[in-house]
């Protein structure tokens, strides 16, 4: 007898939305065990849904929100995004968008329909990204980063290591958090892949990145030196050791000074340094300790900094490559 395809839980506030995303999902080949009205179920109830993994389309300070990213152990998705007009030319995308994010941890049911776009293609996934930029964020940094990608196309030259500073519980949430309504692929650590253009990896709290002479990636449970997990100012020197010249750092909304030193470091190897400037983060004393220091090259909004990467990568980066 045939596995049973994975099953999805649905939570999403308006009724239509719950019947289009319930459809999309049959035509991709998921189960959808559950998707109930959530104004009519309380936290508790969560637990007797048997689900592979949950799609959620509410309010992060939701308590059905909060109590499934405390306790479920199973996969939630926060935000499929809003739905485009069948037939709008953003339709498609959205279905590869939600798509691209539930394969990575379902798999591929046996049966249904993977949707397809003919579009930009994106990076080969056999390559090995030709630039590497460092995204470090304390707090206030995944709004930022995630207005950040959300604005910067995945069909670059590029991936970023994203050192943030958060509580270990929102750890395994980070990747799906930030890559709502992107097609980025954000990602924990694997042991033993490489990083590739189009990828954003999540640096661990717990145990220690590093990188072989050949961009191998490897985890150790050495702690991280310093105050804080992880280490922005060691995730920095690593990357510019084993990638520079062909690396950079932004440093997004947070607080204390985790990451100036490497920076100078950075710019007097002459390699990009940009931050978010004060207007914009929701605290700014990181990014102004790097500025005021002498070490930011660029300084703007997560949107200005995103057009200001594609515009680089485009003139300056192409053209030293």
């Amino acid at each position: 007898m045939a596995e049973p395809a994975p099953g999805i839980a649905l939570l999403a506030c308006h009724a239509g939305q719950r019947q289009q995303l319930a459809q999309v999902l049959s035509t991709f080949g998921y189960r959808v065990v559950s998707a109930e009205d959530p104004l009519s179920l309380q936290p508790a109830q969560l637990a007797l849904v048997q689900a592979d993994a949950w799609l959620l389309e509410l309010a992060e300070e939701s308590p059905l929100t909060e109590w499934l990213l405390e306790h479920s152990e199973v996969p939630v998705l926060l935000g499929a995004g809003e739905i485009p007009a069948i037939d709008s030319e953003d339709y498609p995308r959205w279905q590869c968008r939600l798509y691209a994010k539930l394969q990575p941890m379902l798999g591929t049911p046996a049966q249904g329909q993977a949707p397809s776009l003919a579009a930009t293609p994106l990076p080969n996934p056999a390559e090995r990204a030709p630039c590497i930029w460092v995204l470090g964020a304390s707090l206030g940094g995944p709004a930022a980063v995630k207005r950040f990608l959300d604005t910067l196309p995945p069909n670059l030259p590029v991936a970023f290591v994203y050192a943030q500073h958060i509580d270990p519980g929102f750890e395994q949430q980070l990747p799906q958090i930030i890559g709502r309504q992107n097609d980025w692929q954000i990602l924990n650590c694997r042991p033993g892949s490489r990083l590739q253009a189009g990828e954003v990896l999540v640096v661990p709290i717990a145990q220690r990145l590093g990188f072989s002479r050949d961009g191998v990636l490897s985890l150790s449970d050495e702690p991280w030196p310093g105050p804080y997990q992880p280490s922005i100012e060691t995730v920095l020197d690593m990357v510019c050791q084993q990638f520079g010249p062909a690396c950079g750092a932004i440093i997004f909304s947070g607080m204390g000074e985790d990451g100036v030193a490497a920076c100078g470091r950075m710019r007097q190897q002459g390699i990009e340094v940009w931050t978010q400037d004060t207007q914009s983060a929701a605290c700014a004393t990181m990014p102004d300790a790097v500025r005021d220091a002498g070490f930011s090259h660029r300084q703007g909004s997560p949107e200005e900094l995103a057009a200001a990467l594609q515009r680089w990568l485009a003139q300056e980066w192409s053209a030293a490559s």
